[in-house]
């Protein structure tokens, strides 16, 4: 069971912002003098904010659009090395943090965060796998309680979350993510997160097996345009990857020995990177000792071919047939091995 990739934060519209608070209260041993608070909004902008802490206490003070997982660091003098990390829900409204001696976040003024430790507590009670042959039999007992969650939670945040993530993982089927989606609540449905993953639904339909693969347009490391209609005629494996995200970088060996392998039988690889950064992505090709194609429009908040396969996460890859159907999804690792009865 593959759990290894990197996410990817795409664009979403912003709505209107509302008002938050954050009062905060320590309990941390040797006293740490600031607080740092971290969290995205809109999708893809980072908002950092730090308050000086006096007494063992602090606040902040924002607007949010709509709900975010937040992140809240506090340092302590340079002579004490130390930091205290904790995450938790930041939503419109009030929210009082405290921080124990030992350590432990709770907040208090938060539906979402009341619903998140109920969640925990119930994944706390499935325990620990003590095997590695376990790890796959612990994975389905957590899907299973996270799913029995998002059925009882149609409002919750946390819920469409958790679909996100489960589809993923692919522990819903296209039709149960429909379904499930379906279920929630009218707001739910319409904050800019519910928009977003109805969109990524729909392009979902589009790349399922056997649809015509979808046609788009980057540039190679020369900058010249590259389509995948260029392809047609051949097998083509289309590989979502960058070079930042290690999970693809590990796989690329075994990718460059399945494409050294079948490259003879009308098969190749075509790289699609999310970089930002084209030094940082030719030094990866380089470095990798890449021989097929590579393409990038070096903005993966707004990259076409990404964005038209639903890729959330990487690495990720489709299998396209010489008459430009998907016939095979995410062949990755052993299932590289596939390819060998795929190739016809």
């Amino acid at each position: 069971m593959i759990r290894n990739r990197c996410y990817l934060l795409l664009p979403i519209a912003a709505y209107a912002a509302k008002p938050f608070r954050i009062t905060g209260t320590l309990h941390l041993a040797d006293h740490p003098v600031s607080a740092h608070l971290y969290y995205y909004t809109s999708g893809d902008q980072l908002v950092h904010d730090s308050v000086h802490i006096t007494d063992g206490k602090f606040t902040f003070a924002g607007e949010l659009d709509e709900p975010v997982r937040a992140y809240l660091n506090c340092h302590y003098p340079p002579s004490v090395r130390k930091l205290f990390r904790g995450e938790f829900y930041l939503e419109p409204g009030n929210h009082a943090i405290t921080i124990s001696e030992e350590g432990k976040l709770t907040v208090q003024g938060s539906l979402l965060n009341d619903e998140n430790v109920q969640l925990q507590q119930e994944l706390a009670k499935i325990g620990k796998p003590t095997e590695i042959e376990e790890i796959d039999s612990f994975r389905a007992l957590c899907d299973h309680v996270e799913k029995d969650f998002v059925s009882r939670h149609p409002a919750s945040f946390i819920s469409l979350e958790l679909l996100e993530r489960l589809s993923d993982y692919s522990a819903y089927t296209l039709e149960q993510q429909e379904a499930t989606f379906a279920g929630f609540m009218p707001a739910l449905k319409n904050s800019y997160m519910g928009k977003a993953f109805a969109a990524m639904l729909e392009n979902l339909k589009r790349v399922q097996i056997g649809a015509v693969a979808p046609d788009f347009t980057e540039k190679d490391t020369a900058g010249i345009d590259v389509s995948l209609k260029d392809f047609r005629g051949k097998y083509v494996l289309v590989n979502f990857w960058a070079s930042w995200c290690f999970p693809c970088l590990e796989e690329m060996p075994g990718l460059l020995k399945a494409y050294n392998k079948y490259k003879d039988r009308n098969f190749t690889v075509l790289g699609v990177s999310l970089d930002k950064s084209k030094p940082a992505w030719i030094k990866a090709i380089e470095q990798g000792q890449l021989p097929w194609k590579q393409i990038s429009d070096k903005d993966p908040q707004h990259a076409s071919a990404a964005n038209l396969y639903a890729v959330r996460f990487i690495p990720q890859n489709f299998l396209i047939n010489s008459e430009g159907k998907i016939i095979a999804h995410n062949l990755r690792g052993e299932a590289l091995e596939k390819l060998d009865e795929l190739l016809k």
